[in-house]
């Protein structure tokens, strides 16, 4: 199955000059779409309500009001008129094997706070449904573009297939702030990708960094990092520009480390200087373990660091816009690196984490009932022109990309039909594994595979070739193979 292709529309936000609306947004030159003559206001009769936000950061929120919150954010980024109008062309000229890539790019500052991850637009009509949040389509993928006057990254395919896919954690907890679990954070990751081997792509968890310190992080990350994931306290503070005396103050973003491994007394790295390091060892991806710093600013702390390794030319950050609960942050990692591992694009590897947070967490309790929504959690900050973090693994995808492409595939057509679909549920991926589904209509849930462990010699074959399914229908459970 080929690689998707997606439209990149992009929409550019910001606020008027006198504050009174919620947001302008313009839809900047998308070749497949078009463009906006004049930026649309949105009243700011139309924003986001702020109680919601605060419920929605508490997990305090009601899957109803996250619906009409995702109204609401779909309201601003998408307003009804000629930028709906281009959305929904280019989602319909993009075909089932398309996509669109909604790119936002955000120059104002509190905009940057909005949970635009949440934002809900049913492309389908009818009754209000979890397909209608956009970053839950799997034609549709949300990416926030830092806007900056650098030319964006490139990431230089070497003529080697990527085999061995380095991860490095580096954790710090100095004695002035507030206490974190930093080890169960690591084995969190650890379990997530132990043992992983697909198509003999490996991802290796060296090294771990606790109690990281400003040169441990200088002198201790090789290169070949692929991947970086840190753990901790971050903060944003103001800084003014020390060659022009009397310059705005601007913001940046610091990690907070440790100046030593015994008193661990703080000390601050600013995200500029973790870029330079970071882009030196290679790093394509920068995870910001965010959450666990439990941060409820108004300002959210890790903007800044994301927005400096943006600028320092990091290819893609994660960060976690909320407190994350555990069994949901290794559901996303599990399943985002097997995806990236196996040659899927940025874009579809976060829809996949995304679908494996939403298994976790229970849509049961009725509409009135807090909601833990841990699915828009993460957020994916890249200037990358086609997602393509590992372009080797892309060029030279096998049996595994093909499957995911297959589940993705499959729920995509089911969807466009009005049904729902699980494709694939799996606790740990650790070799071959091959799902077939064909359905027309599900009135209900389809289940492929749900499996807590299937082992590196399992090439499971699930074919289901349905008409209309009216109940709940459920292929093959299994506990270990």
């Amino acid at each position: 199955m080929k690689q998707r292709q997606y439209v990149d529309f992009k929409l550019y936000l910001t606020r008027p000059a006198d504050g009174q609306a919620a947001c302008q947004v313009a839809l900047l030159p998308t070749p497949e779409a078009g463009e906006t003559i004049t930026p649309v206001t949105v009243p700011a009769s139309e924003a986001p309500a702020s109680d919601m936000l605060a419920y929605l950061a508490g997990k305090q929120i009601t899957l109803r009001n996250l619906v009409s919150l995702g109204k609401k954010l779909a309201g601003c980024l998408l307003p009804e008129g000629v930028i709906r109008e281009r959305f929904r062309y280019a989602y319909d000229q993009a075909g089932v094997e398309g996509g669109v890539r909604l790119r936002l790019i955000i120059a104002d500052h509190a905009l940057k706070q909005w949970p635009w991850e949440y934002a809900f637009l049913d492309l389908l009509g009818g009754p209000d449904s979890m397909r209608g949040f956009l970053a839950l389509n799997p034609r549709i993928s949300v990416v926030r573009h830092e806007p900056l006057p650098h030319p964006h990254p490139a990431i230089a395919k070497s003529s080697a297939d990527v085999t061995d896919i380095r991860l490095a954690i580096a954790t710090a907890l100095p004695a002035q702030q507030s206490v974190l679990y930093l080890d169960k954070d690591v084995a969190a990751i650890q379990r997530a990708v132990q043992d992983f081997d697909l198509e003999g792509v490996r991802i290796t968890v060296d090294p771990v960094l606790m109690d990281a310190t400003p040169g441990d992080l200088a002198t201790k990350l090789p290169k070949g990092t692929y991947i970086f994931h840190f753990a901790g306290h971050g903060i944003t503070e103001q800084r003014g520009d020390p060659f022009t005396p009397g310059s705005p103050l601007r913001e940046e973003g610091a990690l907070l480390l440790v100046a030593d491994k015994i008193q661990k007394n703080e000390v601050r790295l600013r995200a500029g200087d973790l870029a330079a390091i970071l882009q030196e060892r290679g790093v394509r991806l920068a995870v910001l373990g965010a959450c666990y710093s439990g941060a409820r600013n108004a300002r959210y702390p890790w903007d800044g660091v994301a927005g400096a390794l943006a600028a320092g030319e990091i290819p893609a950050i994660i960060a976690m816009q909320y407190e994350v609960i555990d069994v949901a942050a290794q559901a996303f990692s599990g399943m985002f690196y097997s995806a990236l591992a196996g040659g899927l694009s940025l874009d579809e590897a976060m829809y996949v984490g995304r679908r494996a947070m939403l298994l976790e967490t229970s849509t049961d309790k009725g509409l009135d009932q807090p909601f833990n929504a841990e699915w828009g959690v993460p957020v994916l900050y890249s200037r990358l022109p086609d997602g393509a973090l590992f372009p080797e693994r892309m060029a030279r995808a096998g049996a595994a990309a093909e499957q995911f492409r297959k589940v993705i595939q499959q729920t995509v057509e089911t969807i466009a039909q009005g049904g729902t679909v699980v494709g694939l549920v799996a606790r740990r991926v650790k070799g071959g594994i091959k799902i077939e589904q064909r359905v027309k209509v599900v009135a209900g849930t389809l289940v492929g595979l749900q499996a807590e462990e299937v082992g590196d010699e399992a090439n499971l074959d699930v074919a289901q070739n349905l008409g209309t399914v009216s109940g709940n229908v459920t292929g093959v459970i299994v506990d270990e193979i």
